[in-house]
């Protein structure tokens, strides 16, 4: 009787705890995180043409990594965050921003790793020429630019496909892998998501907008690579010609772009802009992996409808080329090509205060937060340096910020859960046994437990939590009336099982010895 009673103490503690426990995905369960910088190939800059060797040098493409400390998780979601810049070294860019180390960066990407996420903050390609006398060559020298923003992501998303097939170093499911870019960061996720071969950026809405004559594409793909980063077969690098050198200045027999991870899908599940913009509308189909955007609709420098770029280099620098902004974008995903229909299925993410307040004010246009009447009509509200350039005049209002950024996380983390099927559930009744036969056997286990309920039952999805309150393992996508439940490395003792259905959510009590 005496052991009864203590078990029965025992679990009655640990569902007490478990009642207010904070949900992975939705809301930070970690309380800190580590980070590790790591370089995830390299490529060909034209950066160096400036030095005296005036030839292109193959740069490593590096990354800080935030992972939360004490996670159990093998099979986690990866978020891979694109830094501002203007395509141009800081503080070279006459910004206050444009390193993976920013303030805003980090403050993302710790919240994000706190709340279960692995996040890379990646470095990317830089160099055009903003200060080309003609309007053309500031146009040609801006989209090789983004395009190699666009190789380098994509190489990115290679290289954890790749750790995930062979050495697992960071644990991450290849399936659920989201590309988060703010400012010129945007522009990047935005291609990235929508450009899905080498003739989109031939043809565009405008005729001509990437050509540099009527037969000359400014994107050529024997030079540059093509939209993955790879040269053509059965080239191991692409190599610049007499044609090329004359248009750009860079040596014959140069080299752009080499292969990084040959083999691996750069395929990813989601896109997240921050005040960028799309190239050109052309590119958007139903192709495309669900996008969320933010945007401050006055914004100076980037449209949020179809508009001028504007980059903010003194003094009074002109504008450069039409692109589509976030309004847009998200306009054209909602009656066109449906792709965000996903943000919009019922379960316990429509009670986010943030998803509701976006959707008040967002004109139908599933995944779009607005911002309207930013301080100083900033163009990245988000954003702050921590100690700011000499020569720059920069947002130095970090509490500001972080209220944006509470907006931003809150809104987007749960329209993830949706995207990649990680945590939003419809069951929210709660249930028991005679309503739902659930059986969980063997109970007590030494190494997994399998549950099973009849087949006109589906799970959703399962949250364990040890006696703390802590979530130690989740499994969400199940649609199955059977899921099995592996212990890993837990220690032994009591957890709670939450299992979720479409008709409501149970728990039940799991031992193991």
């Amino acid at each position: 009787m005496k052991k009864f009673a203590t078990l029965f103490a025992l679990l009655f503690l640990l569902m007490a705890a478990t009642a207010n426990a904070q949900e992975r995905y939705k809301e930070p369960v970690f309380s800190d995180v580590t980070t590790n910088i790591d370089f995830y190939g390299s490529n060909f800059t034209v950066l160096t043409l400036s030095t005296p060797l005036g030839h292109t040098a193959r740069q490593p493409l590096a990354m800080r990594v935030y992972q939360p400390v004490g996670d159990t998780e093998t099979e986690r979601p990866l978020i891979i965050y694109f830094h501002t810049g203007n395509f141009l070294p800081f503080p070279q860019n006459s910004g206050c921003y444009g390193t993976i180390d920013d303030s805003s960066c980090v403050e993302f990407a710790t919240r994000l790793a706190k709340m279960g996420y692995v996040v890379a903050v990646a470095d990317y390609r830089l160099g055009w020429n903003p200060l080309a006398s003609t309007e053309l060559v500031r146009r040609f020298t801006l989209i090789n630019a983004a395009y190699r923003g666009v190789q380098d992501a994509r190489t990115c998303v290679r290289f954890f496909r790749k750790d995930a097939a062979t050495t697992n170093n960071y644990k991450i499911d290849p399936d659920k892998i989201i590309l988060w870019g703010q400012g010129t960061g945007g522009y990047i996720t935005l291609a990235a998501a929508t450009l899905n071969n080498y003739t989109d950026i031939i043809n565009t809405s405008e005729p001509g907008k990437f050509m540099l004559n009527g037969t000359t594409p400014m994107i050529i793909q024997p030079y540059n690579g093509d939209i993955y980063g790879n040269p053509p077969a059965p080239q191991d690098f692409c190599l610049v010609d007499a044609t090329y050198n004359s248009i750009t200045g860079i040596p014959i027999g140069d080299t752009l772009c080499a292969p990084n991870h040959v083999g691996y899908s750069s395929d990813f599940a989601m896109a997240v802009n921050m005040g960028g913009a799309l190239g050109d509308k052309w590119w958007l189909d139903a192709q495309a992996p669900p996008i969320v955007s933010f945007h401050v609709l006055s914004d100076p420098f980037a449209p949020c409808e179809d508009g001028l770029v504007v980059v903010p280099l003194p003094p009074d620098f002109p504008p450069v080329v039409n692109v589509t902004g976030s309004c847009g974008v998200q306009a054209l995903i909602e009656s066109d090509f449906h792709t965000n229909d996903v943000f919009k299925k019922s379960d316990d993410c429509n009670n986010n205060a943030y998803v509701q307040a976006a959707d008040a004010i967002n004109g139908g246009r599933a995944g779009f937060y607005p911002f309207i009447g930013t301080p100083n009509n900033q163009s990245g509200p988000w954003e702050w340096a921590a100690v700011p350039p000499a020569t720059a005049n920069c947002n130095t209002n970090s509490v500001t910020s972080r209220t944006y950024i509470d907006t931003i996380v809150g809104y987007a983390t749960p329209l993830a859960c949706r995207a990649l099927n990680l945590c939003c559930l419809v069951g929210t009744e709660d249930l028991i046994k005679s309503q739902i036969d659930l059986n969980i056997a063997p109970n007590p286990a030494s190494n997994e437990v399998t549950l099973t309920v009849p087949s006109e039952f589906l799970m959703q999805g399962l949250e364990l939590f040890d006696a703390s309150g802590r979530m130690v393992r989740s499994m969400y996508g199940i649609n199955h009336s059977s899921a099995i439940l592996d212990r890993g490395n837990l220690p032994r003792g009591i957890y709670t099982a939450k299992v979720y259905f479409e008709e409501g959510v149970m728990a039940r009590m799991i031992v193991f010895e």
